[in-house]
């Protein structure tokens, strides 16, 4: 009987449960404010995969390993995302930024797409097309079989679309179907502008008539998404061959992690374009003011020429200009006019872009950006870096084919290393766009690269190597030149000296006057560099040269002394013999 009545008041308490977790769950508001990303960048040499302490004495194993399942792909930045309870944000994030493996610690900021609410549903014609000179580029090109990654709500391969959508992922849901839930289908309209079937007496016509749709999800239905879940479609379009990258989404505020997935897209020789955004304002808008995206704003076709449409962001940051109404086709197949925003601006530069790179597939994600660039028109009072882009005049520009340069390889010629040892550029130098990655090659083979510069330092890893190692690097430039380094040989020693401590006094003796400490110590890889004299944990004597004699007056030390030897290599490697201790009076 009381076993019974237990089962039954269990019972009923988990019916309170699972019906007050229903109400939450149903309510996302209040879902919202339980928990903040932050998004973490582990520095060099750390793993990003492994937990950190610094989170562990937090209380949040569980977060971190839910975030990792979550962000899988950030590893290749040294990158992570954790989910941090609102009440813990200032004190995790004070914890990760003292933790000596941490880099950066950031909020994982939401971004939002650049759209603004569509004002007409119905049919119309495609002035923008015309105002960015698109029919005299199809007299050259139409396009070819060039892959544009559309980072977004998803896309619906429907109408115009159909056959023109691959196989992508959703990184909001976690799933491999991308597909455009969109309350407004902001994705497929992008990608309609891009790539629409054209000339087949139906639909629209898309700037790029034979252009692939790589669909990559990561904004939710209410258009917003977070940047760990941009950044991982950033890398998981550069991984599937995606030759351009359209975002037509932003946001207020600088995040690391999104700047350097940028920055993984452009060593891969991607271009990245990017709306400005929709608030009339200068205020830097992420990722479209980051370095090397092409950031669109958007122009009044109701105006001649570079006319800013006023919701258009605008200032200096802001490279090139189109036009920010336009026609577009929705997840329905249906097709509208007057749809407003940067967000269609950016996905006509997205085909402009793509017709350049038929044109001319040689051609890097910078010198795409470059040719558009240069086709722009500006206007006599410019509120752009470059004004509005010609699609014609676009194909006509040559790229860099001038390779960059450098001197040598640091560290110098015959340098003992050991551990993890930075490998640097001297005198890396180029006439064109600039350097874009930098690679080094163990004996001939790829061992490591950078796409940060200036510096472009790389990670050479010693790890069961001994003696001599030949490197070089290889140095590719924005234009995609390349050009080699002399061969450095280096040589490698992982392992600790030998020594022996052949003549010191016997261990709690009472000394005085000068002591004399003997030794001998080998290195087979690299040599001896010095052994030193360590009392109370502080050098007194250092010698260079065998046969290693050291010496020290008790007088002038502490009244007990630990006293220990160490032997060090010319590769850093050290090994200490046992510690005597000693007094004087």
């Amino acid at each position: 009987m009381n076993r019974s009545a237990r089962r039954l008041t269990v019972g009923l308490i988990s019916t309170a449960l699972i019906t007050a977790a229903g109400a939450i769950a149903a309510t996302p508001a209040m879902a919202a404010d339980t928990s903040v990303r932050v998004l973490i960048g582990l520095k060099p040499g750390y793993d990003a995969k492994a937990r950190l302490s610094s989170l562990d004495a937090l209380g949040l194993q569980n977060a971190e390993a839910k975030g990792q399942a979550r962000g899988a792909l950030l590893a290749a930045l040294g990158a992570k995302t954790v989910s941090v309870p609102k009440g813990q944000v200032n004190s995790t994030l004070a914890a990760l930024r003292n933790d000596p493996s941490v880099q950066y610690a950031e909020l994982d900021v939401k971004r939002t797409t650049s759209a603004v609410t569509p004002n007409d549903p119905y049919y119309g014609g495609q002035k923008e097309l015309s105002r960015l000179n698109v029919p005299a580029a199809w007299a050259t090109t139409t396009g070819s079989d060039i892959t544009v990654a559309v980072v977004d709500t998803g896309v619906a391969p429907v109408g115009d679309l159909a056959g023109k959508v691959l196989p992508g992922y959703d990184f909001y849901n976690y799933d491999s179907d991308p597909i455009d839930d969109g309350t407004f289908p902001h994705g497929t309209v992008v990608s309609s502008l891009i790539a629409s079937t054209t000339d087949n007496g139906a639909g629209m016509a898309g700037v790029c008539w034979q252009c692939k749709i790589l669909p990559v999800k990561v904004l939710g239905a209410d258009g917003s998404g977070y940047d760990s879940d941009v950044a991982q479609g950033i890398i998981y379009a550069v991984q599937h061959q995606a030759q351009i990258i359209n975002l037509s989404l932003g946001g207020y505020g600088y995040s690391s992690t999104l700047a350097n997935a940028v920055a993984y897209a452009n060593a891969k020789g991607v271009l990245v374009v990017a709306a400005a955004g929709n608030d009339g304002v200068t205020t830097k808008s992420y990722p479209a003011a980051l370095p090397d995206v092409l950031a669109v704003g958007g122009t009044d076709p109701a105006h001649p020429g570079d006319a800013k449409i006023d919701f258009s962001n605008y200032g200096t940051w802001v490279d090139v200009s189109a036009p920010a109404v336009t026609t577009g086709m929705g997840s329905n197949g249906q097709y509208a006019t007057g749809l407003e925003g940067t967000s269609f601006s950016t996905p006509l530069v997205s085909g402009i872009a793509a017709l350049v790179k038929s044109a001319h597939p040689e051609y890097s994600g910078w010198s795409l950006w470059s040719s558009i660039v240069r086709s722009g028109t500006k206007a006599a009072r410019p509120w752009n870096a470059y004004g509005i882009v010609d699609a014609a005049k676009a194909l006509t520009f040559a790229t860099d084919v001038t390779p960059p340069t450098v001197t040598r390889i640091l560290p110098v010629e015959n340098t003992a290393v050991h551990g993890t040892v930075n490998i640097t550029a001297d005198g890396l130098k180029d006439a064109g766009g600039g350097v874009r990655l930098v690679e080094l090659q163990l004996n001939d083979a790829f061992h490591s690269w950078s796409y940060t510069g200036p510096a472009f330092t790389t990670k050479f890893n010693t790890a069961g190597l001994g003696g001599p190692v030949k490197l070089r690097l290889k140095v590719t430039d924005k234009a995609g030149n390349v050009t080699y380094s002399g061969y450095r040989t280096l040589i490698a020693d992982n392992s600790r000296p030998v020594l022996s401590v052949t003549s010191w006094p016997a261990n709690n003796a009472k000394i005085s006057g000068t002591v004399l400490v003997k030794a001998t110590a080998t290195d087979a890889t690299s040599g001896i560099a010095k052994v030193v004299l360590k009392i109370n944990g502080k050098v007194v004597a250092t010698d260079t040269t065998p046969a290693w004699v050291l010496s020290f007056k008790p007088a002038s030390q502490a009244k007990t002394m630990k006293v220990q030897v160490v032997a060090y290599d010319k590769a850093g490697n050290a090994t200490a013999s046992t510690t005597r201790t000693y007094t004087h009076s």
